[in-house]
Parts: structure tokens; sequence; C-alpha cells
């Protein structure tokens, strides 16, 4: 999954919401209002290991300066 699809499938979730990805982290598995339901879900789509993101409550612009 490329950095960019990665940055979409998060701008699309629900906010403060988990997304639950594949071990090689090339596909979505799983979501969910809680990390349980995220993991559930991924285990019951056949991922034994996810990789869980959780997505913010709200996006925010962020500036970093050097």
């Amino acid at each position: 999954m490329s950095p960019e699809e990665r940055t979409q499938i998060l701008l699309e979730a629900r906010p403060n919401s988990w997304i639950a990805l594949s071990e090689d982290e090339s596909k979505v598995v799983g979501r969910g209002g809680t990390y349980t339901e995220a993991v559930e879900e991924a285990l019951s789509n056949g991922e034994e290991d996810p990789l869980l993101i959780r997505t913010p409550e709200e996006w925010n612009d962020l500036v970093l300066c050097m």
C-alpha cells in the first residue's frame, strides 16, 4: 500500500476509530469503533497479527520547523 493510499484510507475513516491492516500492510482487514472490534474483524478475516491504527478525533494542520 502506498503512502497516498494509506492517507486516503485514514481520511475516509470515522473519526476516533480503529483501522486494522494486514501484517504486510497491503490491505485493510478490519475496522471498528474500538480496538477490540477492529481486532475481531481482522481475526474473522483470517489475519492473525494485524497492524492497528487509531484515527484522530479531528485532523489538524501541523507545521514543523527546524
